[in-house]
Parts: structure tokens; C-alpha cells; sequence
């Protein structure tokens, strides 16, 4: 307990050095460096899940309370490009997976769950279940989602100006503003925990964060929460991402060959080509495009919106929309394009 705690301080640290560096997204990627280095250098740690919801309703609540309603006008323009985007990152996904298991000794399945695109948690538990090496398959996600979470918010943050928040404490008033604002942001926190463990379904925490958060800019619509408290929320989940890749990763991708790299390679180029698509279909830029469509993780990507003040709503309801599109059709992509025999022997 206290080497996680005086990990998790050091996390936040060195996120929050970053940040005063003016690193993009400099909470997220200096505690994604500060859990690798600690990793591989230092002493490997397991955090517990529920931390992780913990922090994603912060986060989630946090965006929630920035929505405004006219921002809901332009999603329905979206529909239709999302479709198109969704049906060829899964495609893209299939794909890949045959290019992997073409060029690598995996068998079918494990290349197959290896390659699908996002629901992480949910692919890995059902990898074992059809016969799938678990390992590499939780190996190659991990690496995935760390990759796209250390690169993609760099890309993006060295293009878009960010305009820095004044939460500073200026005056009585201002700290009891600041301090009503991050009671209701408890609040909001509370609630989402209650309710995603009432309701479980893919996206569930953020899901409710965010949709309770709105709630509360409705009835409080001047309440504005300091941006340090994000900026912390940030810095504990990329500590949570960076521990999480370890050598046993690195040696199971290592493995697998050169190919990994290459199929991590096309998988990137894949994600741009997409949110280029999506991009020239919507009103909506290419950044904040890339974010919501790239098969990086949900609360990853929105937490990046928000920390470059990006439409974070927007990005969050994108991967949402993706995650549990793909937990729908899981079921159906195993039927049709997992191998058979492998799946008769794990259920043997």
C-alpha cells in the first residue's frame, strides 16, 4: 500500500512538471513515462480497477459540467460518417488480424482478439474462453492503447493553441466557488460509481459521469472546476496506463516478431486514414476527429479533448459509441471469423 501511494504522488508529480512545462497534455503523458520507467526500472505494481473507475468519473463528471446543450445539434450530422468510420475500423481490425497471423507463428485466434479494435478488457477476458494465448493478446492491447496514448495527444498538442485556465485563489470568494464546485464534482463522482455498478455495460462509468455532470451544469450553470483537479484525475489514470506495460509485455510482443511492430505500425496509419474520412464527411476538425476515432480508449482520448480543450463531449460520445458498437458485434465477429476447432478445444 504505501509503495502504490508514493508511486501515485510520484506520478502526479512528474505529470504535474509536465504540465508546467507546457508539455501537450502534459498531466496524462508525464505519469504514463513516470509508471513505465517505474515499470521497467523499479518495481512493477498492480492498482486496483476500482481506482480506475474512480478516476474516470472525475474525469467524465469534469466534462459533463463543461457540455453545453447547442453542442448536442451537431451529432446528428455525424451519424452516417461514424457508420462509414465504425464499419472500417472493424473491417481494418479483421483484416490486420489475418495480415498477423500470415506473418507471425499465432494462431488464428489469438491474432484474430489481438487485432480487434478497442473494448480492451473485454477482448482479453474472452481470448482464453476460444483458445486464444491470453498473454500475447493483453500484451499487444496494452501496448496499443499505451502507444496511441503517448503519441496521439503529442500530435495533436503541437498543433492546437491551448489557452491555459486562471483557477488561481485569488479571493475568498473565488476558493468558495472553486470549493462548491468540487463538492458537486464529489457528488457527481459518488453517483457515477453507484450507478455504473447498478448498470454494467462497456463505457458505463463514463457514460453516467458525464451525463450526470451535464446534468449538474443545468442546475448550476456558472459552476467551474479548478483545473488542477482535472489535471490530477489525468495524471493518476496515465499512471495506471504506464504500469500496466512491463517487460513480460515487451517480451511477448517480442515473441511474436518484428511483424507486431508492423501490424502497431498499420494499425496508427489506419487510425489517421479514418479520422481523415471522417474529418472531410463532418463540420468537425481534424483533431478532435482523430481523437474520437482512433481505437485508443475512451476516457484516454476524451481526458486529452479536455486537457486541450477540445469538444471532449464529443470525443467521449465518438468512442463510446465505438466500444459498445464493437461489444454488440462481438458476438457475431467470433461466430464468423474465429476458427472453429480452436474454439471447440478451450470449450472442451
Amino acid at each position: 500500500m504505501i509503495n502504490k501511494t508514493i508511486y501515485l504522488l510520484a506520478a502526479v508529480t512528474v505529470g504535474g512538471i509536465f504540465a508546467w512545462l507546457k508539455v501537450p497534455a502534459g498531466w496524462l503523458l508525464g505519469s504514463i513515462l513516470a509508471g513505465i520507467i517505474c515499470s521497467f526500472f523499479i518495481i512493477k505494481l498492480y492498482l486496483p480497477n476500482k481506482l480506475f473507475n474512480v478516476v474516470l468519473a472525475i474525469i467524465g463528471g469534469n466534462i459533463g459540467l463543461m457540455l453545453r446543450p447547442e453542442q448536442f445539434l451537431n451529432y446528428q450530422a455525424l451519424i452516417l460518417p461514424f457508420l462509414l468510420t465504425l464499419v472500417t475500423t472493424i473491417a481494418g481490425g479483421l483484416l490486420l488480424g489475418k495480415f498477423l497471423k500470415r506473418f507471425s507463428n499465432l494462431n488464428h485466434n489469438t491474432a484474430f482478439f489481438c487485432c480487434l479494435p478497442g473494448g480492451a478488457s473485454e477482448v482479453i477476458a474472452l481470448s482464453h474462453k476460444y483458445g486464444a494465448n491470453e498473454q500475447i493478446v493483453a500484451a499487444f492491447h496494452t501496448t496499443r492503447i499505451t502507444l496511441f496514448v503517448l503519441v496521439i495527444p503529442l500530435v495533436v498538442g503541437m498543433n492546437v493553441s491551448v489557452i491555459g485556465q486562471q483557477n488561481l485563489l485569488l479571493n475568498s470568494s473565488v476558493l468558495l466557488q472553486a470549493i462548491w464546485a468540487i463538492l458537486i464534482l464529489l457528488v457527481i463522482t459518488v453517483a457515477t460509481l453507484f450507478f455504473s455498478q447498478k448498470f454494467t455495460f462497456p463505457g458505463a462509468s463514463l457514460f453516467f459521469a458525464i451525463g450526470l455532470g451535464f446534468t449538474g451544469h443545468i442546475l448550476f450553470p456558472s459552476i467551474e472546476v479548478p483545473g488542477f483537479i482535472m489535471g490530477m484525475a489525468q495524471a493518476i489514470m496515465g499512471a495506471i496506463i504506464g504500469i500496466r506495460f512491463d517487460r513480460q509485455s515487451l517480451l511477448q510482443l517480442k515473441s511474436i516478431g518484428g511483424i507486431s511492430a508492423v501490424t502497431l505500425l498499420i494499425y496508427f496509419l489506419m487510425s489517421l486514414a479514418l479520422a481523415t474520412i471522417f474529418f472531410l464527411l463532418t463540420p468537425i476538425d481534424w483533431f478532435t476527429s482523430l481523437l474520437g476515432i482512433v481505437a485508443a480508449g475512451a476516457a484516454e482520448m476524451a481526458s486529452t479533448a479536455a486537457a486541450l480543450n477540445l469538444d471532449a463531449a464529443m470525443v467521449a460520445t465518438l468512442q463510446m459509441a465505438r466500444v459498445l458498437a464493437l461489444f454488440l458485434a462481438l458476438p457475431f465477429l467470433i461466430k464468423l471469423f474465429a476458427e472453429k476447432n480452436q474454439t471447440q478445444k478451450s470449450e472442451g
